[in-house]
């Protein structure tokens, strides 16, 4: 019977060391998980302090451009107003650019016109100072181009803002004999 007492008393032995071992192993164990976890709460808790962080500045950079709105839509304004406004001495410039064409012509005509009517002879007193109008009355609108549109019924100088759509070139005395006006705007 000793033999079975010595066993028994063994085998309790036994299970208490495996029980203390166990205990021992699933409580390192319990202690890395819970070391774990508490690293990781602490490593969560900072990413959620950036992400407030983060957020505070996203809301005042939003506030600063809610706050900056208005100036732009002001500025784009302004720069629509600009852009027509230069749009506007544009057409101006080229209306004058071509009159100022215009104008050369008639002035080259009416030194050709002079300088014929010299060379050619006053006998006729007053005949040069009659003559030279009537040049200049009929070579103008034989030679100034103006424009007219596709549907209007008034002819244009270049540059005119109603020539935006349509430009079709032709003298001035054959848009008079088709019946068209000078434009109010740009005087034709």
């Amino acid at each position: 019977m000793d033999g079975k007492k010595f066993d028994k008393n063994t085998l309790k032995t036994l299970i208490i060391a495996a029980s203390l071992l166990l205990n021992c192993i699933l409580g390192g164990a319990s202690y890395t998980y819970y070391h774990h976890l508490a690293e990781q709460m602490n490593e969560t808790a900072s990413l959620q302090s950036q992400v407030n962080h983060l957020e505070g500045s996203v809301s005042d950079l939003q506030a600063q451009v809610d706050e900056s709105q208005p100036a732009i839509d002001g500025l784009k304004a302004q720069v629509a107003s600009l852009t027509e406004e230069k749009n506007g001495l544009q057409s101006q410039v080229d209306m004058l650019t071509s009159q100022k064409a215009d104008l050369q012509k008639q002035v080259d005509t009416l030194k050709a016109g002079a300088s014929s009517g010299s060379s050619s002879g006053s006998s006729s007193s007053g005949g040069s100072s009659a003559s030279v109008p009537a040049a200049y009355s009929s070579s103008d609108d034989q030679s100034e181009t103006v424009y007219i549109t596709n549907t209007g019924s008034k002819y244009h100088s270049a540059g005119c803002r109603y020539l935006k759509k349509s430009q079709i070139p032709m003298s001035l005395s054959e848009a008079k004999r088709q019946g068209y006006t000078a434009c109010s705007v740009c005087g034709g």
